[in-house]
């Protein structure tokens, strides 16, 4: 069973079919990355959050996007989610810090996937690097850091080439309401 607060944000057109990744962090909010959506109306995309092979917890459409920079973007649900939404991190993440990504990424699209990976760098508390390659998909995904409080997004993916991936730091996103209640 897929997570609650993570969800499979699709989008189908005349010519595409597309797939990313999201993270519910507000009753009426998630977050994902810019390029998921670059060229689309993300009216028309569907979020569908648990999603586990074909079926899922919660289908919510967004009413809105906002490009929050450094390939981050804020969805604004057209209803508040009936799921528990994930805390964001006050702590940008250290180098050698192992956060888990999570994401619906090749070849598995259908489960969410969960991978441990190591912050090998840090750039000015905007982007990170990870040890790891994220498969298409996961974009969007959050990079969760484990607690006793429960999971906290530290940064969403954004890129990946063969031997690492690059996220974005979560901070444009924290303090942020950019979504109507």
């Amino acid at each position: 069973m897929g997570d609650p607060a993570i969800g499979r944000l699709n989008h189908a057109g005349y010519r595409h079919k597309q797939h990313c990744t999201a993270v519910l962090v507000a009753p009426n909010a998630a977050l994902t990355a810019t390029h998921c959506l670059q060229g689309l109306d993300p009216r028309e995309a569907h979020l569908l959050l648990g999603y586990d092979r074909g079926t899922w917890q919660e289908h919510l459409r967004p009413s809105a996007a906002h490009d929050l920079g450094r390939d981050l973007t804020m969805i604004c649900l057209s209803q508040d989610a009936r799921a528990t939404p994930l805390i964001l991190s006050p702590e940008p993440p250290a180098s050698g810090e192992t956060l888990i990504a999570s994401g619906y990424g090749s070849p598995s699209v259908h489960r969410l996937r969960q991978e441990a990976c190591k912050v090998t760098g840090v750039r000015a508390e905007e982007t990170f690097r990870l040890d790891c390659r994220l498969a298409p998909g996961n974009s969007g995904g959050p990079l969760l850091r484990h607690s006793d409080k429960g999971d906290a997004v530290v940064g969403i993916a954004s890129a990946s080439n063969q031997t690492e991936s690059l996220a974005v730091v979560i901070a444009a996103a924290r303090n942020r309401s950019l979504c109507p209640k």
